[in-house]
């Protein structure tokens, strides 16, 4: 799945000079999957995208293509699911954040899978119209 985000970014972003508004709204729904999978390539993309001439569309993929490739840590994907549950913390039930919960400590402990966490992620944005989220690679990601 991961291969088929990474062609579908490169599709989007495959003319030749691309505006940084277009790279941006790629980043927009990419964001979450790179944090899950590297907060350091996260944070060199962020920095990457500050500059707003001169910017390099080959570097941006370059770094996504490196992030989409690395492999899972459990302790980058629970800060990613934490960044994705902020969407929900104020207008979850209590059921709800509890579920979260206790979902993220089995997976912590290796009982449930980050696939089981994102569905229920995914479940919570359909119900709360997280529209953000819903245009996201996130939770198409593997």
């Amino acid at each position: 799945m991961n291969n088929e985000i990474l062609n579908q970014v490169t599709t989007n972003l495959q003319k030749k000079n691309v505006p940084i508004h277009k790279i941006e709204q790629e980043w927009s729904k990419l964001k979450y999957v790179v944090l899950e999978k590297n907060p350091k390539l996260y944070n060199e993309i962020r920095q990457l995208l500050t500059v707003k001439v001169g910017y390099s569309k080959d570097e941006f993929l370059r770094l996504i293509e490196l992030a989409l490739n690395s492999e899972e840590n459990s302790g980058h994907a629970i800060n990613a699911l934490q960044h994705v549950w902020g969407y929900f913390k104020k207008v979850a039930s209590a059921d709800e954040k509890f579920e979260f919960e206790k979902k993220l400590q089995d997976y912590a402990s290796g009982s449930e899978t980050l696939t089981a966490l994102k569905s229920y992620l995914n479940t919570l944005s359909v119900k709360y119209d997280r529209k953000y989220l819903l245009k996201s690679y996130y939770f198409l990601s593997k």
